[in-house]
């Protein structure tokens, strides 16, 4: 009995994880912003009228002095068209505000939004975002965050692709600068999940699940927006970038999703203890703060991921027969096929195949970490700022 449920369960996990991750991994690799790109398509007031910024580009920031003066000059050294930057420091203790107002008293594309209460019912960073965004005159919001480093054009192409395809939401993945290799493991294992789970290739379709949002660079057409409330409807969810591509999605707008690494690069953390604990306040979140959920998502990496590095073992100490464990070993066999393709030709790929089944593991100690930690302080600690956990529930945005 035990050898048939192993026999069929392994078939049945295998064609799930191929009907799943294929179209996803594929469309993760070579869905990207093409570095031929360019401007080109704007009627031509757009570039003539420079009273009023083509593009509004919102920089929330809280306690970011390391990072936040050299994101904002690479910003405004990166595009000629008419842009203005609204700057949000967001009731930081250290030196980001005046770095901030330096910086704008350097050019003065740059404005910057001082913030030094959170109003009753807002996330901090979700409050900032929607404050500026009110101030905002541009045809197009870039919301981005303060450590990101853009290339030349990428703004522009990225609203030249916006107008050729007609969205009204548009977010794209930097290149993620390599780190340790257990930390690449996880960030690579972790971006695999990510485009298994939003199922990225059905992005532009009207698909309701297909949705995506990206802290380092989420575009929306401004007047679409200001028509859904801005961010007022996900004012109190943790995961303010996906959430954002949700609501423009359910309110019928059209969204895609690109690799950007030609254009854009970001350091995500400074260490895989740093992933870890950076996934702390979102990744209990992103399972609606639900032990049911996180319990399930468990058990569904036992049979993806854990069996498939586990069984081969049995198998060869002759404990399992191979023909009862085939459906396992395909799917093995297909996790490395597919990892391995999405990390070539990073710096460590070679290593960093072997050591796939490590990212499943680690992946669920964050989660899991994150929901004791959660339910244990009764709520979530962002910003300096505590958000009970029954109102964190009541809030999210469905």
């Amino acid at each position: 009995m035990f050898d048939s449920f192993l026999t069929i369960s392994g078939w049945v996990f295998f064609g799930f994880a191929a009907f799943a991750a294929i179209p996803s991994v594929v469309a993760l690799r070579l869905k990207r912003l093409p570095p031929s790109t360019a401007a080109t398509g704007f009627p031509p007031e757009w570039l003539a009228n420079s009273d009023r910024p083509l593009v509004s580009v919102i920089v929330p920031a809280r306690n970011e002095e390391q990072q936040i003066g050299k994101a904002l000059r690479s910003l405004l050294a990166a595009e000629t068209i008419p842009l203005e930057i609204i700057a949000v420091n967001d009731r930081s203790e250290d030196s980001t505000g005046r770095i901030m107002d330096e910086v704008a008293g350097e050019d003065s594309r740059l404005r910057v939004v001082h913030i030094s209460e959170l109003p009753a019912g807002w996330l901090g960073k979700n409050h900032a975002m929607h404050c500026a965004s009110q101030a905002a005159s541009g045809r197009f919001l870039l919301f981005t965050d303060g450590d990101i480093h853009y290339q030349p054009g990428a703004i522009s192409a990225a609203i030249a692709w916006m107008r050729r395809h007609d969205l009204q939401h548009f977010c794209m993945l930097p290149k993620m600068i390599p780190g340790s290799l257990l930390e690449n493991v996880l960030t690579n294992f972790f971006g695999m999940c990510f485009a298994m789970g939003m199922q990225l290739h059905l992005m532009r379709t009207r698909f309701p699940l297909s949705y995506a949002g990206v802290g380092a660079f989420n575009m929306v057409e401004a007047k679409f927006y200001r028509g859904v409330g801005g961010h007022e409807p996900i004012r109190m969810d943790v995961l303010d970038d996906v959430k954002l591509g949700k609501l423009m999605k359910r309110s019928g707008g059209r969204s895609d999703f690109l690799l950007a690494d030609e254009w854009l690069s970001v350091r995500w953390q400074p260490s895989l203890w740093g992933v870890v604990t950076g996934l702390e306040k979102n990744a209990f979140a992103s399972l609606n703060y639900s032990l049911l959920q996180i319990s399930f998502v468990t058990v569904l990496f036992l049979f993806l991921f854990t069996l498939p590095s586990v069984l081969p073992v049995l198998s060869f100490c002759g404990l399992v027969s191979w023909t009862v464990v085939a459906g396992y070993l395909a799917l093995a066999a297909l996790w490395h096929i597919l990892f391995g393709w999405l990390v070539w030709p990073q710096q460590g790929a070679l290593l960093m195949v072997p050591l796939f089944f490590c990212g499943p593991w680690l992946m669920a100690f964050a989660y899991w970490r994150s929901a004791v930690i959660t339910l244990r302080q009764g709520g979530v600690r962002w910003r300096n700022s505590f958000y009970p956990l029954g109102q964190l529930r009541a809030a999210v945005y469905r």
